[in-house]
């Protein structure tokens, strides 16, 4: 997958409202960061940076008024949500599309324990790519401002972070991430990868 067929993809499937668009541009920002951080080598770096950007393509098969609701879900109305990332796996399931790219759509939301979603996997059976990305979608849900609640605090969403490292998340990466933007925001303002969005 070129870039332009990413570009093509976000531009086409995302930018429904400016909130999301800015969403997908710091997933991608922080998701590089993190890879970077955790020393892999640069083609999957790019890779990720490329890649990250198209984690919740499924969306687009989930109603909007779902998608905005104000309030807390039903059960029956996140089941629905949940199922955006197998809608996801079938917009890209074509053989020119790279496994990466597939992987970070479908396995997003696996949590370390294997309490997450679509296959219940758990540790290491979660692509790595996915690891990456699920803590960057994460941290960034948590210190931006949602239509169904406030942005929390830097300070506050990297101690989330922290308690969930070996539950949700990859314990190395998260200690990654964390070790990173605890040196970045010291002052518990947003560390400048956002800022960059």
């Amino acid at each position: 997958m070129t870039m332009a067929m990413v570009a093509a993809l976000e531009s086409a499937n995302f930018y429904f409202d400016e909130e999301t668009g800015n969403h997908i541009k710091r997933i991608s920002l922080l998701s590089e960061y993190i890879a970077r951080a955790a020393g892999l080598d640069e083609f999957f770096v790019k890779a990720i940076k490329m890649y990250s950007p198209l984690h919740d393509i499924g969306k687009v098969g989930v109603e909007k008024q779902i998608l905005l609701k104000p309030g807390k879900l039903t059960q029956e109305e996140f089941e629905v949500v949940k199922e955006h990332v197998r809608i996801g796996f079938r917009i890209l399931d074509n053989n020119a599309i790279d496994p990466i790219a597939k992987n970070i759509v479908l396995y997003h939301h696996e949590k370390w324990c294997g309490s997450g979603y679509p296959e219940g996997l758990a540790g290491e059976a979660i692509p790595l790519e996915a690891r990456i990305v699920s803590i960057a979608d994460v941290y960034d849900a948590l210190v931006s401002e949602r239509i169904y609640k406030p942005a929390f605090p830097v300070a506050e969403a990297l101690e989330i972070i922290r308690n969930e490292r070996g539950v949700s998340f990859d314990p190395f990466l998260a200690d990654t991430f964390l070790s990173g933007m605890e040196k970045m925001a010291p002052s518990g303002k947003l560390p400048f990868v956002l800022e960059e969005a």
